[in-house]
């Protein structure tokens, strides 16, 4: 099993922050339709702007383009799974804390998408390259305790976990995963479901923090 995972949204609580925080992650079966997505809108007729990014990302792309990459994810073979942040419902000692926050949010959805799907071989989890190396390394060793303690009944037959992270203008499926949660973050913020619509036949978990999971 290969998951992607990527965010939308800050961890910041001042007054210019998002009020939500959406983590995302992408169940890739097969990451040639997604990486051909990309490949084809390159060499599509493009605004000069667009030729030049190293990358695409949601933030700075036009309707179109996020249309037609949401479409590509959706034809593929994989699975959406997400987890959003009221944050306005943190509490008040956690506020500094952003990378336990972060840390959590993570842990706990890789546990609900193993929980759910039982894999048999290496899990394999690419995130982007953002994190410093201690912070890196922190992140790692909780993302695998959290899967254990969540997974207690199935801890001993849980396959081995390999961690990448990787530059995301190396990688589409992680520019994939990017649109995915910047379409369900514009949805929160918005209260405007155009680009969600597009996936959400592909989203089998969906936690809504505090309010429960909204699908599994």
């Amino acid at each position: 099993m290969h998951i992607y995972i990527d965010e939308s949204g800050d961890m910041g609580f001042t007054g210019r922050s998002s009020p939500y925080f959406v983590l995302a992650a992408l169940i890739v079966h097969d990451p040639l339709p997604i990486r051909r997505c990309f490949a084809r809108l390159r060499r599509t007729k493009l605004k000069k702007k667009y030729r030049e990014l190293p990358e695409f990302k949601f933030n700075n792309s036009s309707a179109e383009i996020k249309r037609r990459i949401l479409s590509c994810i959706a034809a593929a073979d994989v699975e959406i799974c997400y987890c959003v942040l009221r944050k306005k419902q943190v509490h008040g000692h956690l506020r500094s804390q952003h990378q336990i926050v972060y840390n959590y949010l993570t842990g706990l959805l890789i546990s609900k998408i193993i929980g759910k799907y039982h894999p048999s071989g290496e899990i394999e989890i690419t995130v982007d390259k953002s994190l410093n190396g201690i912070q890196r390394e922190a992140f790692n060793q909780y993302l695998v305790f959290k899967t254990m303690e969540k997974n207690p009944i199935t801890a001993p037959k849980i396959p081995a976990i390999r961690i990448d992270h990787t530059d995301s203008a190396c990688e589409p499926c992680i520019q994939a995963v990017d649109f995915v949660a910047g379409a369900l973050h514009y949805q929160y913020r918005e209260d405007d479901d155009t680009y969600r619509r597009i996936i959400d036949g592909k989203i089998s978990i969906a936690l809504d923090f505090f309010k429960g999971m909204q699908k599994r």
